[in-house]
């Protein structure tokens, strides 16, 4: 169609002069103002596409999973500021302060909890002092030849990573409604038991022979193992989670983490005890890679826990809903790619860093949907 071009109403093709205005009309008069058209066209759907913002895999990713914790949209994570106060000066009073919680006189009201995310450092502390102990007692142990350091060193490099993990899971608990002590409880107490009842479902199992003659595991006894381990740190996590009779996700992670660590830890313990001349080795390969390990994958199981029982008392009933399934079988499967025999790229490094990212994006969806409780009981409450 034309358009007049000193007034820009519609002509018809074959008019010589706008009707509206008396104008003449120029010759390619059509193409300009399609041309024109066009263009303004194209700048609008550039706009348009800056505004949008881009839906890459993560958000994806975390749309999808937080869509079984009952939230929506994606949950993105500000690590610098979640992360914005291990750097910076703190007394020794307020490192007190974060352990007196979870007392009768210490838990807050709900009005006084707040949904915005923590910002933890204490557990950077707690690391950096099982790091000065660890080094002490490996100069002890290497430079004067003293055994006596040898199990002080066993402990200290297997507790290291899971206790400053826990204390990171304590400080974010945002209800402060499960004191140190109780923590403490779960952690030695489950810690065990979880180990025995997963030593008793071995018994069920039967490995490969491929994995028994060659030692590397196939997928089906990796699955195995994920199955037996994460449903025995499960039983216990569920057990503290009836007893203690908590109501909130972020309680579910804090006791799911607390079994965890406690799991990692013993484990790790016997693990470097048998590692003779590579004690050091594996002291160091498990206490690194144990912040993507047990600790995490058990918070998972007790935040999917809670995802289904909430206030109400605890059956296992519960744990036949897909919103647990779905993230304790991510769980189970993170697990299993985990022992798996398999490399990325070559690379059995890159294949737990892999895995360890993907086991905190897990449990940041899980926190975040704590997070959103928090605001959800506010609301209830206040209608």
């Amino acid at each position: 169609m034309n358009f007049c071009s000193n007034c820009g109403r519609p002509l018809k093709a074959d008019a010589k002069f706008c009707t509206e205005c008396g104008a003449p009309v120029k010759a390619g008069n059509n193409a300009q103002t399609t041309t024109n058209a066009a263009a303004t066209n194209q700048q609008t759907a550039a706009t348009a596409n800056a505004r949008t913002p881009r839906h890459g895999l993560y958000d994806s990713a975390t749309e999808t999973l937080n869509k079984y914790t009952g939230e929506s949209g994606a949950v993105r994570v500000n690590l610098k500021d979640l992360f914005s106060e291990v750097f910076k000066r703190h007394t020794k009073d307020e490192a007190e302060t974060v352990f007196i919680a979870g007392t009768r006189t210490t838990t807050p009201q709900l009005a006084d909890v707040s949904d915005e995310w923590a910002k933890p450092w204490l557990f950077s502390r707690i690391l950096v002092g099982f790091l000065v102990a660890f080094f002490a007692l490996l100069f002890m142990a290497t430079n004067f030849q003293n055994a006596n350091a040898i199990p002080g060193l066993i402990l200290v490099g297997a507790f290291a990573v899971p206790v400053a993990g826990l204390v990171f899971f304590f400080e974010s608990n945002a209800f402060n409604d499960i004191s140190l002590f109780e923590v403490l409880k779960v952690f030695f107490i489950g810690g065990v038991f979880s180990l025995v009842v997963t030593v008793f479902l071995y018994t069920f199992v039967i490995f490969s022979v491929t994995s028994q003659v060659t030692g590397a595991l196939t997928l089906q006894d990796s699955l195995s193992i994920g199955i037996v381990e994460e449903l025995g740190k499960l039983i216990i996590v569920a057990y503290f989670i009836k007893r203690l009779n908590v109501q909130h996700i972020l309680d579910g992670i804090l006791i799911g983490a607390a079994v965890g660590a406690g799991f990692a830890a013993f484990e790790t313990a016997g693990y470097i005890y048998n590692a003779g001349n590579l004690l050091l080795e594996v002291a160091l390969l498990r206490g690194l890679t144990a912040i993507g390990g047990h600790l995490v994958w058990a918070a998972i199981g007790g935040g999917a826990v809670m995802l289904v029982k909430r206030a109400k008392p605890f059956k296992v009933r519960q744990l036949l809903s897909t919103q647990f399934l779905v993230f304790f079988v991510l769980a189970i499967l993170m697990h299993a790619a985990w022992d798996w025999d398999v490399t990325i790229l070559g690379s059995s490094a890159l294949k737990m860093l892999a895995l360890i990212v993907v086991a905190w994006i897990v449990v940041f969806v899980l926190m975040n949907a704590g997070l959103k409780e928090v605001d959800h009981l506010k609301t209830q409450t206040s209608n």
